[in-house]
């Protein structure tokens, strides 16, 4: 309580505040603390929590949980240099209990307790403080939360664990050196072996992924190029994605190869094995680190469980060399069936003699090697091979010849008969080709002649056989015989022959106007139509010794002779 003497109230008492404002903080704590003791002095039985001790994964049990009945409580009295909140007693046994409200048992008080070597709990009674205290009598007693404080028999329990690490470790040492001693190492063998895995492997192209060093190898009794080989190769084959190591164990173990002495050895005993430079490991360890090795030269990836898979480039290598090794006889049957289908065309009589066991060991003419040789070829050179087998029948239909290369196949008789055909094919052709050049030669004269009497009327015929400059001196006919080309060229010396006659009546035709005009003029120029007449029909130097009438073919020779008549009309 604190005094109040101010001056507005009364002098009085008040509980204690605390900082925040709160009064009488410890009544509930004080009211159970003491509750949980006189619960304890009245029903003399409580619930004691196990207890036990462990070390390095090896535990011993000091006491079991069970509900223990006592003979008499003694509450709040010194016991040695510490005064516990109840002291239990069973015949010549003690037990201190102690109740946590807000503060657990300090060190110095538990020091003391240790001293005393008495059996001491603690009690957590801090989620009970707002609780009815009539409600909560069972819980202090059996549920609530209590941990032993000190037990004197964990000391010999602790002895006990000491007492079996020490043989443990005794026994260990033994182990390690039984397994020192046993263990004879396995290294990489320098050539190859004869094994059945390693063969494989090898024929899979694998070499560079087996006969690898690593710690352990002597667990099997096996070389290790061929474990290696067994373990890749089930890898490779698991039906399913997940291949563990353990898998990997258990091939080696079912084929008896792992060592019995190093079966069960667990990876603390192989560390220690290890420790004066034994390449040592576990049998699991010593297939995992050869998986690891797997995975940092591509060949596996891992996942987070020890899952391995084989990597694409490791099922590609895989998938090749096992084709290279099926590819002669996947070769060689369809080979023989490609001849099969060929030679089914041929007649029987020129087939029946061929072998092709004996084609198929026997070199193809002109070269040295046999069919069955080709198989090992590479694709590109395997794929001409077929290539030739399969236009052979080509070549004999579209281009026979004598010599043509028939790989030793039966097909001569059908050469032979594509040859005479080709041959007779040939002369057929020059037939109807000379033929037709003598039809289009005709054609060609016909159109010539057609087209010269249609533009030049009489004069066609003389034109056609006489030679003319624009056709090379040759007659128009003969040059349009020898080609469409030259047909083209008479054609167009035609063209030219109709533009001269056409010229030529234009001229004659000029000439005949200007002489009718100049005869009109004579006549008005005379009154004499004779003296008009002799005018027209007389020489004159004056136009090169010919007449008028003979000077005048235009307009322009019209006007010379004009000049030469009477200015006005005369009788003379």
């Amino acid at each position: 309580m604190v005094a109040k003497k101010g001056n507005v109230q009364a002098h009085h008492f008040a509980h204690h505040a605390q900082q925040d404002g709160r009064s009488c903080a410890s009544a509930g704590e004080t009211a159970l603390h003491k509750f949980a003791k006189q619960i304890l002095d009245e029903r003399l039985e409580i619930a004691l929590p196990a207890m036990h001790v462990a070390e390095r994964g090896d535990r011993e049990i000091v006491v079991q949980a069970e509900t223990r009945t006592f003979d008499r409580a003694i509450l709040e009295a010194k016991a040695g240099q510490i005064v516990p909140d109840v002291m239990l007693l069973l015949r010549d046994r003690r037990l201190i209990v102690e109740f946590k409200v807000t503060h657990s048992c300090d060190e110095e008080k538990l020091a003391r307790i240790q001293m005393m070597d008495v059996g001491a709990i603690e009690i957590d009674l801090s989620q009970y403080r707002d609780h009815m205290l009539n409600e909560i009598g069972d819980e202090i007693l059996y549920n609530a939360p209590r941990i032993w404080l000190h037990n004197p028999r964990a000391r010999d329990a602790r002895d006990r664990l000491k007492d079996r690490a020490r043989q443990r470790a005794d026994e260990r040492k033994k182990q390690v050196e039984h397994h020192r001693a046993a263990y004879r190492h396995r290294s990489p063998a320098n050539g190859l072996g004869h094994g059945t895995y390693e063969t494989v492997a090898r024929n899979d192209g694998l070499d560079d992924l087996i006969n690898l060093p690593v710690d352990g190898a002597g667990c099997f009794t096996t070389g290790v190029a061929e474990w290696q080989a067994a373990v890749l190769l089930a890898l490779v084959s698991a039906k399913t994605r997940s291949f563990r190591t353990r898998n990997g164990l258990e091939v080696l173990r079912s084929k008896g190869w792992l060592d019995p002495r190093f079966a069960e050895i667990s990876d603390e005993i192989a560390s220690e094995v290890r420790e004066d430079g034994t390449p040592f490991n576990s049998p699991i360890r010593t297939v995992e680190a050869y998986l690891r090795q797997l995975e940092q030269l591509g060949a596996l990836h891992s996942g987070r469980t020890e899952v391995w898979q084989a990597s694409n480039m490791l099922r590609m290598r895989v998938k090749e060399a096992r084709d290279l090794r099926q590819r002669p006889v996947k070769r060689g049957n369809e080979v023989r069936d490609l001849v099969a289908g060929m030679l089914a065309s041929l007649p029987t009589q020129e087939t029946e003699s061929f072998a092709f066991d004996q084609w198929w060991a026997a070199s193809l003419p002109g070269r040295d090697y046999s069919p069955s040789d080709a198989t090992h070829f590479s694709d590109e050179r395997w794929r001409s091979l077929l290539h030739q087998l399969t236009n052979i029948a080509t070549q004999i239909r579209f281009s026979p010849r004598r010599g043509l290369d028939l790989h030793g196949l039966p097909y001569e008789g059908s050469l032979l008969r594509a040859i005479e055909h080709k041959r007779a094919e040939e002369e057929e052709r020059e037939r109807a080709k000379q033929l037709k050049l003598e039809a289009d030669k005709a054609a060609r004269i016909a159109r010539l002649r057609n087209r010269a009497v249609e533009q030049t009327g009489e004069e066609a015929e003389a034109w056609l056989a006489k030679p003319d400059l624009k056709t090379s001196r040759q007659s128009p006919i003969d040059v349009a015989a020898q080609s469409e080309a030259g047909f083209d060229d008479a054609i167009r010396a035609l063209d030219h022959k109709v533009r001269e006659m056409k010229a030529l009546d234009q001229a004659r035709e000029r000439r005949a106007a200007a002489v009718a005009a100049l005869a009109a003029l004579a006549q008005s120029r005379y009154y004499d139509v004779e003296r008009a007449h002799l005018w027209m029909t007389s020489k004159r130097r004056e136009l090169g010794g010919k007449s008028p009438e003979e000077f005048t073919i235009d307009d322009i020779t019209r006007q010379r002779c004009i000049d030469l008549l009477p200015a006005k009309r005369s009788r003379r």
